[in-house]
């Protein structure tokens, strides 16, 4: 049974995530104690769990008051087309969905569009890169 927890992964799990999404921290120059900064900063983090195994994350940038951006919204492969980043969206939207004037931004790939789009996100017509947006 999947489970899902109001939680930052830590930083091996992080790494594994990535790694799966071919999102290689190494790669990209980026060190583990760059990385722990980065999930430290965020206000807000769901993960999915399989039994003790971490399965998928999302989590927002940002502050808590204003502005938030969509990070990091990774499922492993064998459990994509599951609902698994269906529900994490919906555990991630609620923290900020009674925010009035909150303005919560995605840079999707080009396949994770639709995905945005069927949480209310909207492409932003005077940014033609792709960013999307929802305001609450």
């Amino acid at each position: 049974m999947i489970r899902y927890k109001n939680q930052k992964p830590t930083i091996d799990e992080y790494i594994f995530l990535r790694n799966s999404a071919d999102w290689n921290l190494e790669e990209k120059g980026i060190s583990d104690e760059r990385a722990i900064a980065s999930l430290d900063s965020s206000p807000y983090c769901v993960t999915a769990w399989d039994d003790s195994n971490i399965i998928g994350m999302i989590r927002i940038s940002g502050d808590r008051s204003m502005y938030g951006y969509i990070q990091d919204t990774i499922v492993l492969p064998e459990y994509q087309g599951k609902g698994v980043g269906n529900a994490m969206m919906d555990i991630i939207l609620s923290h900020v969905k009674n925010k009035r004037g909150y303005l919560l931004g995605v840079c999707p790939s080009e396949a994770s569009v639709r995905f945005y789009q069927r949480f209310g996100f909207v492409k932003r017509p005077e940014n033609p890169n792709g960013f999307m947006s929802i305001e609450f």
